[in-house]
């Protein structure tokens, strides 16, 4: 993916910045579901991959 060279970074702001302060705080994250679904899928593909490959 590609991404342009002008892109400027918006503020964060209220209740999302609580948020992002919190998580840094206790060493957290902070992610959304979407993000979430994509990793689990990627993590099955890859274990069905491994246990393919082992057989």
């Amino acid at each position: 993916m590609k991404y342009p060279l002008h892109t400027v970074s918006k503020p964060v702001s209220g209740s999302e910045a609580e948020k992002l302060a919190q998580a840094i705080q206790s060493g957290g994250y902070i992610a959304n579901e979407t993000a979430l679904a994509l990793m689990q899928r990627i993590a099955e593909r890859r274990r069905r991959k491994s246990a393919n490959a082992a057989k």
